[in-house]
C-alpha cells in the first residue's frame, strides 16, 4: 500500500514538520518510513509527555529495533498512557507491521484506537488517512468515506481526495471520481508533483 510520498518526499515534510510543530508530528510520520529515522529524531528532541512515558516509549522502541518481544511495552503503555501521544505513536507502528503482513483487520483495529486517542490532535488527521487507505484495502468504500471526512489538515486533504476518487472509481461513479482527483490537483501543495493525481485523471473515462 502506498501513502502517496515516496519517502524522500516525506522526509522534507518531516524537516518542514519538524520546524512547525516538533517531535509529536515527527514522531509519527517517521514511524512510515522506518524505524532508525523516528529513532534517531525521537533521541533529538523530546516534548509534551512525562518523563516516564518518554522513557517506556523509548524502550519500546529499542525492543522492536533488536527484535525482542514487544508486549509488556505495549500493555503498559495502554495501561498507564492510554490517553498518550506516545500510546498513538505505538499502535500506528503497530498497525505499519500488521500492513506489512498483510493483516488489515487487526491493522484496522490498531489505526481505530490511535484515532480514538489522537482526535482532534496534529497527527488526527495522518492516522485517520491511514484508517481510510486500510478501509479501502477491506473494500469496506462507505467506512473510508465516513473516515476522510474528518480529515481537516490542509497538506493531507489532497491524499484524502485521492482516496475518495478512487472509492468513487471502485463503485463505477465516474463523474465523482473526476471530480475528486481534480479537488486534489487543485489542492496539492507546493513543490508535490501532480503526476499520481494526473495518472488517475487520465484513467476515469470521458463523460459520454
Amino acid at each position: 500500500m502506498s501513502d502517496y510520498l515516496s519517502d524522500e518526499e516525506q522526509v522534507d515534510r518531516i524537516k518542514k514538520l519538524w520546524k512547525d510543530y516538533g517531535i509529536t508530528v515527527v514522531v509519527a510520520l517517521t514511524i512510515g518510513i522506518g524505524g532508525t529515522v523516528a529513532w534517531d529524531y525521537f533521541k533529538a528532541y523530546q516534548v509534551g509527555q512525562s518523563q516516564s512515558a518518554s522513557n517506556l516509549y523509548a524502550s519500546y522502541l529499542e525492543a522492536v529495533a533488536l527484535g525482542e518481544p514487544t508486549e509488556s511495552f505495549v500493555d503498559e503503555l495502554e495501561s498507564d498512557y492510554g490517553n498518550s501521544t506516545y500510546f498513538a505513536f505505538t499502535l500506528l507502528r503497530q498497525a505499519k507491521a500488521e500492513v506489512d503482513a498483510a493483516n488489515f483487520e487487526a491493522a484496522h483495529e490498531s489505526l481505530s484506537k490511535a484515532l480514538d486517542v489522537a482526535i482532534g490532535s496534529p497527527i488526527g488527521d495522518l492516522i485517520a488517512l491511514r484508517k481510510a487507505i486500510v478501509e479501502f484495502e477491506l473494500e469496506n468504500y462507505e467506512a473510508v468515506l465516513t473516515t476522510l471526512q474528518e480529515i481537516e489538515t490542509s497538506g493531507y486533504r489532497w491524499q484524502a481526495l485521492m482516496l475518495k476518487g478512487d472509492v468513487h472509481f471502485q463503485n463505477n461513479d465516474l463523474d465523482a471520481a473526476r471530480d475528486a482527483y481534480q479537488s486534489a490537483k487543485d489542492q496539492l501543495p507546493a513543490g508535490v508533483e501532480s503526476d499520481i493525481v494526473d495518472m488517475r485523471l487520465a484513467s476515469v473515462p470521458p463523460s459520454p
